[in-house]
């Protein structure tokens, strides 16, 4: 597998000699999760209103007999549900895990509060233990794994996660590659 460029991926700045291996983001499934969860909650919004309206008979009458009222709900739930739906669509955009020969880098570059970066450097890079684990039983079946990568005490406490990559195999066996190379250098 070529090496990919630092010119393919702009958001990610390497240092002399540091190549791009892997460029991924999080699965579509996830998006396409958020996405359905999102219409369910804007369809439940009629339900309630429309139990609110039935609930008091005159609050009925004043909105049948003004059309302006059921226009007005449905563009504001529309532009609700669009604008939620493309921030999710953003949030999801950028969003990228790369490995590269010298780092981990979880980059996340659209959040209203600023960028969020984490990095493993290579020499920090001494893996313990790389698992797989699936969140659920639904992305068990379709084979989308969290890829946990745990380093001895002294350099991190916590691991280095990789939430459902779009391929955690490729993940996994960079990593393996990396440590191998970083424990032929020590």
């Amino acid at each position: 597998m070529p090496a990919k460029l630092l010119e393919d991926y702009p958001v990610v700045k390497c240092v002399e000699g540091e190549s791009i291996l892997s460029v991924q983001r999080k699965h579509p499934v996830i998006l396409i999760g958020h996405l359905l969860l999102l219409i369910f909650t804007i369809s439940t919004i009629p339900f309630s209103f429309s139990l609110i309206l039935f609930t008091f008979p005159d609050l009925l009458n004043i909105v049948l007999a003004n059309r302006v009222f059921i226009v007005f709900g449905i563009l504001i739930l529309v532009s609700i549900f669009l604008e939620v739906a493309v921030y999710l669509y953003l949030s999801w955009y950028y969003h990228f895990y790369v490995i590269t020969s010298k780092a981990l880098i979880d980059r996340y570059s659209f959040r209203l509060g600023g960028e969020y970066s984490e990095v493993v450097f290579g020499d920090k890079m001494h893996v313990q233990d790389i698992t797989r684990k699936p969140r659920n039983i639904f992305y068990d079946f379709l084979k989308i794994y969290d890829v946990y990568i745990y380093f001895h005490k002294l350099e991190r406490e916590e691991p280095f996660i990789f939430r459902s990559p779009t391929n955690s195999q490729e993940i996994e066996d960079l990593i393996e590659k990396l440590s191998a190379q970083s424990k032929e250098m020590d």
